[in-house]
């Protein structure tokens, strides 16, 4: 079991909620609502790690909350997976 916690940045915009990656370059999803952007931005990121972890490459470091730059209206939300659940 491989757990990982990575910050995602959740920006609403007029009829949608985008999510960036700011550890995970070229990372990105949304959601209809809130609730469903946070759940995209898990299964991104989940099966994102797997594919990093079956090819044997490097895992980026998770950056602390208070290093990330988070634009006005946006929220900071904590996203925890287990890449064991995505293979």
């Amino acid at each position: 079991m491989t757990i990982y916690k990575y910050y995602v940045v959740i920006e609403p915009e007029e009829d949608v909620f985008t999510v960036s990656f700011p550890d995970l370059e070229n990372c990105f999803t949304d959601g209809a609502t809130l609730e469903e952007a946070v759940e995209m931005a898990h299964d991104a990121l989940g099966a994102l790690l797997a594919v990093y972890e079956d090819d044997g490459d490097a895992i980026p470091t998770a950056t602390d909350a208070e290093k990330i730059v988070v634009p006005g209206g946006a929220e900071l939300i904590l996203i925890t997976v287990d890449t064991d659940n995505f293979k």
